[in-house]
């Protein structure tokens, strides 16, 4: 029987990680390909919504975080210290789970993996020391690529489990307060009226209601906007224009479902998303991880063009220097026969 540390080994942890990688492709390929195949089959419309894919693709997300903290400090600090990383966060799992600091599951199991993961990235970052700017360029660029995957990872779990949306009816003048999330919203004017050029016997193209508000935190001002109601003649729809707060740590998204201008009354929803952030974040620090392995192969590619410059004149420089010789010696024996 082999033992543990002749199986944990850089080469098998990214074997197993690109395993999953492809499992985890292969999930939602056949989600995101079934409502096709059963509209061309049987003719029926199906939607999957997120909580399909969450489900499914839960498990083998969290093997990948467990594979990628492994994979690092092996390489990095390793075996013992990516496997004693691993259990503290395994055991701050259970942890989570029993004491349930984030009142949602998903979240309470996820975030000490995820955390685990964080301080891996981090720690291979910073031990990482290479001699040449290629191999730096190299080195960091796929440790962003990871650090922005991991905070991809946070923004996904917090925001998909974490989010909060309701709804009231809120006269002009009047405050609706939403109480799990904070916020109060006070409308200060609902003007309404057709808008656009003439369409069919309509001197406009549209009735459009706007709706402009005052935006209050833990009873404190935040912030003032307006949103709109839309509903459009010519394409016989409406539509919204929202009021989308972003910041730091969450998300705040309000938009109106209806508008009453009798009653001059608007019924809104609205929406918290934290982290959201991160999720962005992450994003862009994987591209700019692409965009640094991009540079370094093309420094890299520099060089040897240099190279094979350099490496040609010396070849040339040679071959003058033996033609020379030749004719030194040619020069010399024909000066022997003269004599």
């Amino acid at each position: 029987m082999r033992k543990l540390s002749d199986v944990l080994t850089v080469r098998n942890t990214m074997l197993a990680t690109v395993s999953v990688l492809v499992l985890l492709a292969a999930l939602i390929t056949m989600g995101l390909l079934t409502p096709f195949i059963v509209r061309v089959s049987t003719g029926e419309e199906i939607l999957l919504d997120a909580a399909y894919f969450n489900l499914r693709a839960a498990l083998p997300t969290l093997a990948l975080v467990m594979l990628l903290t492994l994979c690092l400090l092996i390489g990095s600090a390793g075996k013992k210290e990516g496997l004693l990383v691993l259990g503290l966060g395994i055991a701050g799992s259970a942890l989570s789970v029993a004491f349930s600091p984030f009142s949602s599951l998903p979240v309470n199991i996820s975030f000490p993996l995820l955390a685990a993961a964080f301080f891996a990235v981090i720690y291979r970052l910073l031990s990482s020391k290479e001699k040449t700017l290629k191999g730096t360029l190299r080195r960091t660029g796929s440790h962003i690529i990871h650090l922005g995957a991991v905070l991809l990872l946070v923004g996904i779990v917090f925001s998909t489990n974490m989010s909060l949306e309701d709804s009231a009816v809120v006269p002009v003048g009047e405050v609706s307060t939403f109480k799990s999330m904070g916020y109060s919203v006070h409308i200060t004017n609902i003007t309404s009226g057709i808008e656009g050029e003439p369409y069919g016997g309509y001197s406009g193209s549209a009735y459009i209601s706007t709706i402009d508000f005052d935006v209050y935190r833990w009873g404190q001002p935040f912030d003032s906007g307006q949103i709109k109601y839309i509903s459009d003649f010519k394409w016989q729809q409406s539509y919204t224009e929202t009021y989308i707060h972003r910041g730091l740590l969450e998300e705040l998204f309000i938009a109106p479902k209806s508008v009453d201008t009798q009653a001059q009354t608007v019924e809104l929803y609205i929406r918290k998303v934290p982290f959201m952030t991160s999720l962005w974040g992450g994003f862009y620090l994987m591209v700019l991880g692409v965009l640094i392995l991009f540079l370094s192969d093309s420094l890299a590619g520099e060089k040897g063009a240099q190279g094979n410059d350099l490496s040609g004149n010396r070849s040339s420089q040679r071959g003058s220097q033996v033609d020379e010789n030749k004719n030194g010696n040619t020069k010399k024996c024909v000066s022997k026969k003269n004599v």
